[in-house]
């Protein structure tokens, strides 16, 4: 990453990776500590049926550009399909999840504004683990910090 006082540049290639999961890597593209918590940017690699629970971010809007595959989005009570190319809105305080609906790995751009809603994300990577293995009472810490609000795991 190349970094001025005015911006940074980030290589496809940079950024720091936490596997989320096995197979299914997390490259932080735009920091929220970075960018003064205006923005921040993640890169996601899915395998077919990885998703997210139902949820709510209490503190950014977010933004999902589906790079190739396609996913199923639950926004608030309505549930679609949704192809590569394609850009989803959710405003902050909406129930949504999505999942790789897709028999390939999928590729997604995930982008909060302000870049509070992705610290809850950012910060398990410091577990050093993938996340179902970090311990419940620190994940719940982290999405009561970070305005992050688990709804269910069986939304579909």
């Amino acid at each position: 990453m190349t970094t001025t006082s005015s911006g940074y540049v980030v290589a496809p290639s940079e950024g720091p990776v936490w596997d989320m999961l096995p197979g299914r890597p997390v490259a932080f593209k735009l920091l929220c500590d970075q960018t003064g918590g205006s923005i921040a940017v993640f890169e996601e690699v899915v395998p077919p049926r990885g998703g997210t629970s139902l949820h709510i971010h209490r503190d950014s809007d977010e933004v999902i550009h589906i790079v190739n595959g396609e996913f199923t989005v639950r926004l608030g009570e309505r549930s679609q399909n949704v192809p590569a190319g394609a850009w989803i809105f959710i405003p902050r305080g909406s129930p949504h999840g999505w999942r790789n609906c897709g028999r390939q790995d999928a590729r997604a751009f995930f982008i909060f504004t302000p870049g509070d809603g992705a610290k809850y994300v950012e910060e398990q990577r410091f577990q050093g683990k993938p996340g179902p293995e970090i311990d419940p009472a620190i994940r719940h810490a982290l999405q009561q910090r970070h305005g992050f609000e688990f709804i269910t795991r069986d939304w579909e």
